[in-house]
């Protein structure tokens, strides 16, 4: 029940954001579009499950992970696009870049799933058994380009000696999916 609340929360959000603009009644569509995502992103960092999330032994496919990468930059775009706007083009992406990696890494390094992964039902936690310590900047920006290639990951995915739903920028990085099924 806890991820069909969150989706449906940022669904309203992700409505306000493009449809309140487009049915042209507000003389002033950056303003509408600033508190539509200032509230999602207040939202998106200030919402905390109540009770102990019940992690289950199901591999985290690639097509979850995607999705949520799709739902959190989504998200992210409208969060930062009427911040990051009014600032030279330059700055912007400097600065939208900085932050768009710190969304990732920190969600994770604080033991929080992002927007995204509460909605497709999983969240990063440190590998059992791993050798070292658990490296979220790394994996944060291993995940990125992982994702963002799919093709290569699918491929390698799916050799036989690869393990369902764990992923080179998992071993590397010490970290794993675990699918939250709801709260205990």
């Amino acid at each position: 029940m806890n991820r069909w609340i969150v989706l449906a929360i940022s669904l309203v959000l992700m409505g306000v954001w493009v449809g309140v603009p487009l049915l042209g009644r507000v003389p002033d569509e950056a303003s509408v579009r600033l508190f539509a995502g200032l509230a999602l992103g207040a939202f998106a960092i200030g919402y905390i499950p109540q009770g102990n999330l019940v992690e289950t032994s199901e591999p985290v496919r690639l097509w979850r992970r995607f999705a949520a990468l799709v739902i959190d930059l989504s998200a992210l775009y409208m969060i930062l696009d009427p911040v990051l706007r009014p600032l030279a083009f330059v700055w912007g992406a400097l600065i939208g870049i900085g932050l768009v990696f710190s969304w990732f890494w920190l969600q994770a390094q604080a033991g929080r799933a992002t927007l995204g992964q509460t909605v497709m039902g999983y969240r990063i936690v440190p590998m059992e058994g791993a050798n070292g310590e658990p490296e979220f900047a790394f994996r944060a920006i291993m995940g990125f380009v992982g994702l963002c290639l799919w093709p290569v990951t699918f491929i390698a995915a799916s050799q036989k000696d690869a393990t369902p739903g764990t992923y080179f920028w998992d071993r590397q990085s010490n970290t794993q999916a675990v699918s939250v099924v709801g709260l205990g």
